[in-house]
């Protein structure tokens, strides 16, 4: 009789053997045949791990999952006591246990802060909707921080109540509170997709996210009851104010601790424009031989980091800033005589890369054949636009956004060499920028990509660009002179 031989992979990553029409007993290479005999703590473990970890961990999670969930595990359970301590104080501030207070009193004060919480999350989706995917990290901070500071303001309406003689002061106090807390679900919701889609990525091998999302919401069940449970236990001994509010620092700050080292650890692969400009400045400093791998960059990245359009890693890229997708005619508007025209040489050349790198008009001071930087801007920085073609790609705007990290490069370079003499011709900047991306680029993606870096997808482009060139056409007026044919969509 013909014998036939099975090795298979658990879920959990156990190998077993077993034969099929043979007398030779089936054998479990690496654990006992049975998972029901083991010690009574490996078989708590496996069940907690099935239960709230995804399937198939760890090969199903990219590698800095579990670190990222431990973290995310305390600083939920410091929110959650602390939040005990604010909605004490804000049954207090509705009333709770005044008797001049009236029912209706406290439901107008919940429908008012109500109506600001959702006027919050009308502005803050449209202000902010497009930045939480490619500034997850930052985000997923300041949902935090906007949280603990409605917990604080909440905290304090009993006090504002009794120390502050300023008519509304209480009111004021819990709408902002209200509006807060929709920050948070606002940067919270778009950030935390984000970092789920990450989590659910595997350096190799495949996630899902579904069931990912649905064991991250049985950890934050389970770690709200324990937090309700040691509140219930903490809170009633908390009986003056010192002590309310030491406890409450106290958690709160430990719960920004906790999430500032949580998300400082999440080791991103994909690119927004801060990762990309340390990259660049890595493989150049490297005399382009090697770029960093995102755990490199991870570690020099900047969490707290508001101004998303900077070029550079530090001192590096100086002051310099750049827009990406920026309209060419409402940066440049015709009819404001010929300082306001792009060089025709950039507007009309062959653009095989699909974009134009040009400075904002308040770093430049143009004229018909020469333009210019304006003196007074050389310590205050200077402002680029990317303005996009028709027909861009992904790799078209990383390799505008390297273009202009590099001409930001020459002109830090320019400043701390005190060289002034070259920065007064732009033109020349952008050009000799183009050429040495040019000469670069392809043998930066590709170090890139074998360091495991997805270049496929970025968020350089934030949310849709305001503008795309259609079509240009540069047309001799009166003087020799003009743009004329511009089209956008």
């Amino acid at each position: 009789m013909t014998a036939v031989r099975v090795v298979e992979r658990t879920d959990d990553g156990r190998i077993r053997e077993a034969q099929y029409g043979s007398s030779a007993p089936s054998k479990d290479v690496s654990v006992p045949k049975s998972q029901h005999c083991g010690p009574l703590h490996q078989r708590a473990m496996d069940f907690g791990s099935k239960v709230f970890l995804p399937s198939g961990y760890p090969h199903s999670v990219s590698p800095d999952y579990l670190r990222y969930q431990v973290f995310n595990a305390l600083q939920a359970f410091c929110s959650s006591l602390a939040g005990l301590l604010s909605s004490r104080a804000l049954l207090e501030g509705f009333g709770v246990g005044n008797a001049e207070a009236s029912a209706t009193h406290a439901l107008l004060l919940t429908v008012l802060q109500d109506f600001f919480g959702r006027i919050t999350t009308i502005c803050a989706a449209y202000a902010l909707g497009p930045s939480l995917g490619a500034e997850a990290k930052t985000f997923r901070l300041l949902a935090d921080v906007a949280n603990d500071a409605a917990i604080v303001l909440d905290t304090l309406s009993p006090l504002i109540l009794s120390r502050v003689q300023i008519p509304g002061a209480r009111v004021g106090a819990l709408c902002l509170s209200g509006a807060l807390r929709a920050m948070c679900g606002i940067c919270a919701g778009g950030s935390k997709a984000a970092l789920s889609m990450h989590f659910a990525t595997p350096v190799s091998g495949t996630g899902d996210i579904g069931d990912l999302n649905a064991k991250d919401s049985s950890k934050e069940t389970v770690l709200a009851l324990f937090g309700m449970l040691a509140g219930s236990l903490i809170v009633p001994h908390l009986t003056t104010p010192s002590s309310t509010y030491t406890v409450l620092f106290t958690l709160v700050g430990l719960h920004l601790w906790l999430n500032y080292h949580g998300v400082r650890g999440v080791v991103l692969r994909t690119l927004n424009r801060q990762r990309l400009s340390i990259a660049w400045h890595h493989f150049r400093d490297s005399m382009d031989t090697e770029v960093p791998s995102p755990a490199h960059v991870s570690r020099r990245e900047r969490v707290l980091d508001w101004n998303f359009s900077a070029l550079g890693a530090g001192f590096q890229a100086g002051r310099c800033t750049c827009d990406v997708g920026s309209s060419l005619v409402a940066v440049f508007p015709p009819g404001k005589g010929s300082d306001s025209i792009p060089p025709p040489a950039l507007v009309n050349a062959d653009q095989e890369d699909a974009y134009i790198l040009w400075f904002d008009p308040s770093s430049i001071s143009q004229n018909p054949t020469q333009p210019t930087f304006r003196a007074h801007n050389h310590a205050l920085g200077f402002k680029m636009h990317i303005f996009l073609r028709r027909g861009y790609s992904t790799q078209h705007v990383i390799k505008a956004w390297v273009h202009a990290v590099e001409v930001g490069r020459m002109i830090a370079l320019q400043r701390r060499t005190g060289s002034r003499e070259s920065l007064s011709d732009p033109l020349d900047l952008v050009r000799v920028g183009h050429k040495r991306v040019g000469e670069r680029l392809e043998r930066f993606l590709e170090l890139m990509r074998e360091k495991g870096w997805e270049t496929g997808e970025t968020g350089l482009v934030v949310g849709t660009p305001r503008g795309v060139i259609e079509e240009v056409e540069v047309v001799a007026d009166e003087q020799g002179l003009g743009v004329e044919g511009r089209k956008e969509r």
